[in-house]
């Protein structure tokens, strides 16, 4: 049986891993903090990812699974979801999609969080679609990037199908206020 004490310190052990210049080690410690779980491996995350997305030119197979490992423990730690949404805005558009398809992750979180999430991704993409369909070459270039994560998103995080982000946001002030949704 493994005591509490060495229970307690997997997550820094892990991170520390997760941290190598060996990307397929750091990967491996990724995933393993992901089996983890609960918070500190959620924080633990979140710095590894922080640290590789200053990189010059930042490892997409290092960023990629930091955010689906992000999305499979889904904290509910403060920082961790400040830190998510705070890269929807990201200037890498695959980090964008990615982030997105990490906040799918947070479907069985309570609802005033869902609804803060959902919120979050209908602002960061319905100008980005909308400028799409007006044949905007940059924002059509970035909506096929993050169309995916967004729409994956939106859907796990209302528990609605929507064909874009101006159905879930016709949606969501239909709904904002439903007490029994937002549980």
């Amino acid at each position: 049986e493994i005591s509490e004490g060495v229970k307690e310190d997997i997550p820094g052990r892990l991170e520390k891993i997760a941290g190598s210049k060996d990307e397929m080690a750091a990967v491996a410690g990724i995933e393993a903090l992901s089996a983890v779980g609960g918070d500190d491996a959620a924080k633990a995350l979140m710095k590894v990812l922080q640290k590789a997305l200053k990189e010059k030119e930042p490892s997409v197979q290092l960023y990629s699974a930091c955010l689906k490992g992000l999305g499979t423990v889904a904290s509910e730690d403060s920082k961790v979801v400040k830190d998510l949404v705070k890269l929807l805005k990201h200037k890498d558009y695959d980090v964008v999609g990615k982030t997105a398809s990490a906040l799918a992750g947070y479907n069985e979180r309570e609802g005033k969080l869902r609804k803060e999430l959902l919120e979050e991704c209908i602002k960061q993409s319905e100008g980005v679609y909308n400028a799409a369909q007006n044949n905007d070459t940059n924002m059509k270039r970035k909506w096929n990037i993050i169309q995916s994560g967004i729409m994956a998103a939106l859907n796990a995080l209302s528990g609605q199908t929507f064909a874009n982000p101006g159905e879930a946001r016709s949606w969501y002030n239909d709904h904002k206020r439903d007490r029994d949704l937002w549980k």
